[in-house]
């Protein structure tokens, strides 16, 4: 972050990227330290992934999910349609 400014005027630069990466390194490490429940939860063992738009998947054995935190701080599992698989 950066501070710069005109006269009396401040203004804040943020990284962005910076600010993506922890966001994305908090949320595998919360999957690994919960590797136990999240398996539980989406019955069976998982990989995460990096998806090309930057967002986090986790892929089971059967299904795949995207992953993030909710504005709550838990995690959140969205199911990823398979092509392949029926409508």
């Amino acid at each position: 972050m950066s501070f710069f400014g005109v006269g009396d005027q401040d203004w804040v630069e943020l990284d962005i990227d910076v600010v993506e990466r922890r966001g994305a390194a908090g949320l595998v490490a919360a999957l690994e330290d919960n590797r136990a429940a999240v398996s539980a939860a989406i019955g069976s063992p998982f990989e995460v992934e990096f998806a090309a738009d930057g967002s986090i998947i986790v892929a089971g054995v059967r299904r795949r999910y995207r992953a993030e935190v909710d504005r709550t701080g838990r995690l959140l599992f969205t199911g990823i349609l398979d092509p392949d698989g029926p409508l």
